[in-house]
């Protein structure tokens, strides 16, 4: 186990990922800035964009790998990968809740909830389109920014726009994430 994530680069792209995504929430509080949309001129959380590197840093854990050398192995990794990005996710999902605990609002726990969202997506993209697939949640992201709100309200289906209190958000990041972690499965088995 220790090789396999010395091999993944587990040891300096992980801790840098999560220090990354707890100082981002950390400094971005509760702005908001005026962005171009299709849609009208609305003042986008910047905390949408947090989760950013800590997805695309879990992606180049995830393709540090030898997928021959993987592929022929007796133990399959596969539930080593699914743990990892659980972990990861439980650990956003810790360092959100304690910014969110330093400043005392509950706006910081999004944080969590998105980078779940959008590393679910990123992990069906990565089903098909291998490491490539980082650009799948940036994607989302200037989706929901630029035909995503009505006025200054976010729509229903942007997800990662809806406040931190949204059950139906809730939901929605589960069940993406979730879907992800299944979508990995064939994925993390090919050679190229």
């Amino acid at each position: 186990m220790r090789w396999w994530f010395k091999a993944r680069k587990g040891y300096t792209l992980l801790p840098l990922g999560l220090a990354l995504f707890t100082l981002a929430l950390f400094a971005v509080q509760d702005t908001t800035v005026l962005l171009p949309s299709v849609t009208g001129s609305p003042r986008v959380a910047l905390s949408l964009f947090v989760p950013v590197p800590l997805f695309a840093l879990l992606m180049a854990v995830l393709e540090s790998r030898l997928p021959s050398a993987e592929a022929s192995g007796v133990r399959s990794l596969i539930w080593f990968d699914n743990a990892l990005v659980i972990s990861v996710m439980a650990a956003a999902a810790l360092c959100s809740v304690a910014v969110a605990a330093l400043q005392g609002t509950a706006a910081a726990t999004t944080g969590a909830r998105n980078a779940l969202f959008l590393t679910g997506l990123m992990l069906i993209g990565r089903a098909w389109a291998g490491q490539a697939a980082v650009m799948v949640p940036v994607g989302w992201l200037v989706t929901v920014v630029v035909i995503g709100f009505r006025g200054n309200i976010p729509r229903p289906w942007t997800v990662i726009a809806l406040p931190a209190d949204d059950v139906f958000a809730a939901v929605a990041c589960a069940t993406v994430f979730a879907v992800g972690l299944v979508a990995q499965i064939p994925s993390s088995r090919k050679t190229a």
